[in-house]
């Protein structure tokens, strides 16, 4: 098993047993983006060829035609797949969050990456609510890192220029 997925293994472990609590996450505070931060760094640059950057991305992802859906399958139930990312390729299955983290924590966390992790304003994106998570988890009939994958994939077609 390649280093990078041991270690994302480990990290996702480790942070795991954490214990977060609704008190814990006032907002978007970095602490709703504690788990992750494990991979995705706090600052949210990523790895090099193990964990891609989600800083600047997610919030323009969150302004394309589908994307919130696709942000909220990919933190409930994770990704899998080769996505490119700023001209480097990841390989690897990301774990989903939906059995430890709560609809309103997966949306903190979402947020935190959103309005936190972006280098330009956000003003024209709504945050994200616990109703709104909890509505894509209800929609999403296959709950795996494969789902969010197809979706990629769709968006990815449908955006050209415009994906991050």
């Amino acid at each position: 098993m390649p280093v990078p997925i041991l270690l994302a293994a480990w990290l996702l472990v480790s942070v795991s047993s954490l214990p977060v609590t609704a008190d814990s996450l006032p907002g978007y505070s970095e602490d709703a983006y504690a788990t992750c931060s494990a991979c995705h760094l706090p600052d949210g640059v990523g790895i090099p060829g193990a964990f891609p950057p989600v800083r600047g991305r997610a919030a323009a992802i969150a302004g394309l035609d589908g994307g919130r859906e696709y942000l909220a399958t990919v933190v409930s139930y994770g990704l899998m797949g080769t996505i490119d990312v700023a001209g480097s390729q990841y390989f690897g299955v990301m774990a989903g969050n939906a059995g430890a983290l709560s609809a309103e924590e997966i949306a903190a966390a979402l947020n935190y990456t959103v309005f936190e992790l972006n280098d330009e304003v956000a003003a024209d994106i709504d945050p994200f609510t616990a109703e709104e998570i909890e509505n894509v988890q209800l929609g999403t009939s296959a709950k795996s890192p494969a789902t969010a994958g197809e979706m990629r994939v769709r968006l990815v077609t449908d955006n050209g220029d415009q994906w991050p």
